[in-house]
Order: structure tokens, then sequence, then C-alpha cells
């Protein structure tokens, strides 16, 4: 293989960019794909005053920032708005900020983004039948649509999240929806097998995701390998760095050696993928 020389960049958060959830790990719209399952892995801050100590930990730590996220509501929104305060503080104090929000108001988008929001993380779908059935929300396809229009009418950035494992339909049509808006970074996630959900038995191979991949660049998207996908699959990070990709979240330190080895210069940066100003 020829040396490639150009950069590449890994994301990796740890410590320094903590997932709190302000629902702990309640949830009520419980996907079938997850049910509440991956809250498990975030500091749960839903008690009174545990967000704003969590931020004065991440001040003394000298933390980078933290994704804000929790458990959504029937109507696919998360309640984010009631950390609204600890955003603004631990703004004020430069964490940066990246919300989960679900389906947001203008209105909230403003505020937030006035609280000093860097990034809105965005599950974009528009497969009706995956946000039915899957997703168990009654609403239509443009709700995803009104969810980008909001955030981006407030001034605030929309990291639309792309996921392998609910069809082609689902991914070509929400790519579609991301370039309408003048959108162009994009994180690409894989379903994983999650126990006591429809994953559970269901490992997708690197190949959908690579497919995935390919197909969006050449929509003229930028890829990002984002933290949510199978660890089994071992070499997916570099297959999806031969077709193009040049950022991954939390990619493997053999991954980041074969990379150097190549001539890629690497910058490793401590926060999330979806912080990218």
């Amino acid at each position: 293989m020829n040396p490639i020389d150009d950069e590449l960049t890994a994301y990796l958060p740890g410590r320094s960019f903590p997932s709190v959830s302000v629902t702990g790990t309640e949830c009520d719209q419980m996907c079938e794909h997850c049910k509440a399952s991956h809250l498990k892995g975030m500091k749960d801050v839903s008690g009174d005053g545990v967000l704003f100590h969590a931020v004065n930990e991440m001040i003394t730590s000298g933390a980078e920032g933290m994704l804000v996220s929790g458990g959504c509501d029937v109507n696919g929104s998360v309640p984010v708005m009631k950390a609204l305060n600890e955003i603004r503080y631990a703004h004020e104090n430069g964490l940066k900020i990246n919300v989960h929000t679900g389906f947001i108001t203008k209105e909230d988008a403003e505020q937030l983004v006035n609280a000093g929001v860097d990034a809105f993380s965005a599950d974009i779908h528009q497969d009706i039948a995956v946000i039915k059935n899957i997703l168990h929300l009654d609403v239509p396809e443009s709700a995803y649509s009104d969810m980008l229009n909001n955030i981006i009418s407030a001034g605030g950035l929309p990291i639309p999240h792309l996921t392998v494992g609910f069809g082609t339909k689902d991914m070509i049509s929400s790519a579609e929806l991301v370039l309408s808006k003048g959108i162009k970074d994009v994180v690409l996630l894989a379903l994983i097998p999650t126990k006591g959900t429809i994953t559970e038995n269901n490992l997708i191979t690197e190949d959908p995701v690579l497919d995935s991949v390919r197909l969006l660049m050449d929509m003229g998207l930028n890829v990002t390998l984002g933290c949510m996908r199978p660890r089994s699959h071992r070499n997916l990070e570099k297959r999806c760095i031969e077709a193009g990709v040049r950022k991954i979240a939390n990619p493997s330190r053999s991954t980041l050696e074969w990379a150097k080895e190549r001539g890629m210069r690497v910058t490793e940066k401590r926060t999330c993928c979806c912080i990218i100003r």
C-alpha cells in the first residue's frame, strides 16, 4: 500500500468528555434496538444538584466538556432544558457542550445556543416503518426536517447521526434530507448487539458499514465513524480510512499506529466527535 499523506483525526473523549444522562436510566420511548440499555453507560445526573456537582468536577479535573443526553419522552424529546443553567455554567467555565435533544422547538434550541451549546447530536430517520415500528414514534418523516430547521434557525450546529442497520431506504433518504439542509458533516453509527432487544442476536458485519461509508461519501458527505459500532469489527477502521474516512471516534491504538506507519499525521482530540469547531 502506498503511504497516505494526509491527516487522521482521532476523537478520544474518555474522562475528558463524559456523557451524562438527565434522566438516569429512564426512557419512555423505549426503542426496539435499545430499550434504554445505552443509558447505563452514561453518568446519572438526574438528581437535584448532581449535574452542577459533576460540572465542577469536570472543571477541576481539566475536562474538555460533556455530552448532555438522556432518555426520550413518548414524543421523542430528551428533557435537556432542565439542565439549562448547568449547561450555561459549564460553558462560562470553558467546557464544550454537545447536546442530544431529540425533537426540539426553535425556542428551546435558541435558549441552548445562548447558553453556549456547541453542537446538537441529531439522529435522523426517514423510513416511516422504522420511525413507527422501531422508534415507537407517531410522527411523519417531516418531523426530522423540522428538527433540523429549528436547530439551524436558532443558530445551532446540528451534527446528523445516520445508523447502519435500519435499511438502505432509511440511510439514503436520511442522507438526502441532510444534504437538502446544506449540511455536509455526518456521523455514521452501526447497530450493536444489545441484550433484550431485536439486535441481541444480530451482528452487522463490516461490509454494510463500509458500503454506507462509500454511499455517503459518493453523495458528497463528510463521514465520521462514530463510537456506536460493534467492537468485533477488527478491520473496519482501517478499511474506512482506505475508503476516505478521516475522522474516527475511539479508534484502536493499533489503527492509529497503522495510520502513522503509512505516513498519516494523526491528531488526537479529547472531545466527542461532534465538536468540530
